[in-house]
């Protein structure tokens, strides 16, 4: 089985082709568990092609949830498969008088919202899906989220993700600590690993991170770090990561330019994301305030020396440029525009 297979980001997928990296048991899992775009059932495949085929090994690697650390992959993989079935069946169950409702994930966020929930009370997670199959457009959303309560009670039991076809894609448990105290805490287990797999970035590269929810969201990112935070021991970092680390940290650092990210601003700012395994070149043309990047980017790469003469001014002139964009008032004829002072087309 080709274990890249399962890796979101492309070009993380075809270096590690490249490079012929050879993954353990529980970089394996882990990357299977990442996975958007294959089914539960794909999952449960591969995870048992890991116990069948792939040596055994302890784990080490966990976080602050510590109950699988010293077990090995192997019984943990099968704990977990059989935790994820045991809950999608109780799930589907209805008979104690649950009700399913489900929300869809705009593939956008430039919709104007980041999800919908649908009307309509289901008595049953069949009738449910039939509605998800004759409501929500491919266009829109891929991705729905169902969730179950009771009536007159507020608190909801885990939740299942589908695709349009009704195909389940990952779950979410809702084992309490006082039911089942293993499965509370394996519930958790993937998110509480930390690697540091190769990745082909460097610094300056510009970037974005696949969003699953959101797959039509391409925010571009300028790369300054990668694993490891500028300015810290790598050896250091390292090991503490591997020791008390988790998924959380397994991150970016870099610059963006979203428009109006935060009380109107515009422009340059710093910020760390998640997950790196999930980034990809940024391959699209650089438009508004995003054009800033490049000559941050080509700053962080070195193309300027030891200056930040270049930088600032290149910065200067396209904050400018953006700026004048914005003021050009609308609803004007082009010859109105003109006789306000405005350049004519062709004339900038």
């Amino acid at each position: 089985m080709d274990i890249s297979s399962f890796i979101n980001s492309k070009d993380i997928r075809d270096y590690h082709r490249k490079i012929g990296y050879e993954y353990n048991a529980v970089e394996a899992a882990w990357l299977v568990s990442q996975c958007h775009g294959k089914t539960l059932e794909e999952k449960h495949q591969a995870w048992q092609w890991i116990i069948d085929n792939m040596p055994d090994m302890e784990i080490v690697n966990c976080g602050r949830w510590v109950s699988e650390k010293g077990q090995t992959v192997h019984k943990v993989l099968a704990d977990y498969m059989e935790m994820e079935k045991a809950f999608i069946e109780r799930f589907k169950d209805a008979s104690g008088g649950w009700l399913y409702t489900y929300k869809s994930f705009n593939r956008s966020l430039g919709y104007g919202c980041s999800s919908y929930h649908w009307g309509g009370i289901f008595t049953s997670f069949d009738n449910c899906l039939k509605d998800i199959s004759e409501t929500i457009e491919a266009d829109d959303s891929d991705i729905v989220l169902i969730e179950r309560q009771l009536p007159d009670e507020g608190y909801k039991a885990g939740d299942v993700v589908v695709d349009l076809f009704g195909r389940i894609l990952s779950v979410t448990t809702d084992y309490s600590k006082e039911e089942n105290e293993d499965r509370y805490y394996l519930g958790h287990f993937f998110d509480e690993l930390w690697f540091e797999f190769p990745v082909p970035f460097k610094r300056g590269d510009i970037v974005y991170i696949k969003n699953k929810y959101h797959p039509d969201d391409h925010t571009p990112i300028v790369l300054d770090s990668i694993i490891v935070p500028s300015g810290e021991d790598k050896e250091e970092y390292i090991k503490k990561r591997r020791e008390h680390g988790d998924t959380s940290d397994m991150d970016i650092w870099g610059y963006a330019a979203d428009v109006e990210w935060c009380n109107g601003y515009n422009g340059i700012y710093n910020d760390t994301w998640w997950n790196y395994m999930d980034a990809e070149y940024y391959r699209e043309e650089l438009t508004g305030f995003n054009r800033l990047l490049k000559p941050v980017s080509n700053w962080l790469k070195g193309e300027f020396g030891d200056g930040v003469d270049l930088l600032l001014a290149g910065y200067h002139h396209i904050m400018m440029e953006e700026y004048l964009s914005r003021a050009v008032p609308v609803l004007y004829t082009e010859e109105g525009l003109n006789k306000a002072g405005f350049p004519a087309e062709g004339d900038e």
